[in-house]
């Protein structure tokens, strides 16, 4: 009885009692919490332009820095090397963009055409009442629309072409110096992770070790079979086996969706152009190579 004096007391002299007071302190820290979310959302949106470009700089340069390191055994500066594996990674980035236009843009036109065969088949096989025409006109008004929404998703997130262009020179500008001084870049991270300076360097060179072996496992795994995939398309006369290849190729980079995307998308072309056989074996060789030949060598790799 003694103990509850006090807070009877308070309770009499101010009128709010004990529960109503604890609920408000809860509200106000509610409160504080959505604050704070929103003001780290607010703070994100202000700095993508600048947020995206360090990303891809970071992965890019998880790839690319051990050639650094080679080039400094063989007394290349640091600096020069830089410089040099940038020189490398903007080639390469030239000749994808060049294959692309090449493999995929260049004949968009018979992909559409090779899509609308497979799928009029397609709706022949099922018994479904649906009319070439009808399945070009779909397809034709699909594609402005995913080409206008893959734009605006590219442009409004980085406010144009100018935004685009600076946001590749960010890119580069940090992948110089990160590059340049990534040991020491890493070296930093490492002892501002919370833990032993030896424990956060070891961290942080297991998780670029991880993320490296990744993508050349997944590179490495993926090739031959987007290779396999073209040729099977190839020998069978079926046409776009090279455009197959590409996509096969790049959706192998987007976790299960891309395997389901590539191997659609080489099934219709050969239904349309070869019938139900040639999708039949199309789908066999894909399935194997992905889900057989292509985890065996990224294990084998990794």
């Amino acid at each position: 009885m003694t103990s509850q004096a006090p807070s009877q007391q308070e309770t009499a002299a101010d009128g709010i009692s004990p529960g109503l007071r604890r609920w408000g302190t809860r509200s106000w820290l509610y409160l504080g919490i959505i604050l704070f979310i929103t003001a780290i959302v607010a703070f994100l949106s202000v700095i993508s332009g600048l947020f995206v470009p360090s990303v891809i700089a970071v992965v890019v340069g998880m790839l690319t820095y051990p050639l650094v390191d080679i080039l400094a055994a063989r007394r290349v500066p640091p600096t020069i090397g830089s410089v040099l594996v940038i020189l490398l990674v903007l080639a390469v980035c030239i000749g994808l963009a060049w294959l692309t236009v090449v493999g995929i843009v260049n004949q968009s036109e018979e992909m559409v055409t090779q899509l609308v065969a497979g799928l009029t088949h397609l709706a022949a096989i099922s018994n479904l009442d649906v009319s070439p025409a009808q399945i070009q006109t779909e397809i034709m008004d699909a594609l402005p629309k995913l080409a206008a929404g893959l734009t605006s998703v590219v442009f409004s997130s980085i406010s144009g072409i100018m935004g685009l262009f600076m946001g590749a020179f960010t890119a580069f500008f940090l992948l110089f110096y990160l590059l340049a001084d990534w040991h020491g870049v890493t070296g930093w991270v490492g002892r501002h992770l919370g833990l032993p300076a030896e424990l956060g360097a070891n961290v942080v060179g297991q998780a670029v070790s991880a993320m490296r072996i990744y993508f050349y496992a997944l590179t490495v795994s993926n090739l031959p079979v987007a290779i396999a995939v073209g040729l099977t398309m190839w020998l069978l006369g079926l046409p776009l086996a090279f455009p197959v290849a590409l996509i096969t190729m790049a959706t192998a980079y987007i976790p299960y969706l891309g395997a389901i995307i590539s191997g659609v998308f080489a099934a219709l072309v050969a239904l349309g152009a070869g019938g139900v056989a040639d999708a039949v074996i199309i789908i066999v060789v894909i399935t194997v190579l992905q889900n057989i030949v292509g985890p065996i060598i990224a294990i084998n790799v990794a």
